[in-house]
């Protein structure tokens, strides 16, 4: 059975309920599925507001990946974070930190207006 909450707008989210589980929304801007190592997921706040879904893209001849934000109801990213060294944990763990300060910030933003 899944987790389910109202977003803002009042309408029902679901993630399963491993996720809930597994992870804690520990941060302020948590990439739901990341650390199980998937490709894509949704971005969710601490207090558990859906915001979005993030996707990593990779090329591996180029040895290059880029994460991407969507908006919820939105068909392109409002943030991409690319990076070079596909086997660098640092370099992804920063392009990460960015993205998600990049996604914090906009949410502030977004709140004050």
């Amino acid at each position: 059975m899944p987790f389910v909450w109202l977003d803002a707008e009042g309408i029902a989210r679901a993630i399963p309920t491993s996720y809930v589980v597994v992870m804690e929304l520990t941060y302020p801007i948590n990439f739901v599925g990341f650390e199980n190592g998937d490709v894509s997921g949704e971005v969710i706040t601490r207090d558990g507001e859906f915001l979005g879904n993030w996707t990593f893209e990779k090329d591996e001849a180029e040895d290059t990946g880029a994460f991407h934000f969507t908006v919820d109801g939105e068909s392109e990213p409002l943030f991409t974070e690319g990076f070079a060294f596909l086997d660098s944990r640092l370099k992804t763990g920063l392009a990460l930190s960015t993205i998600c300060r990049s996604i914090r910030e906009w949410l502030e933003e977004n709140d004050q207006a």
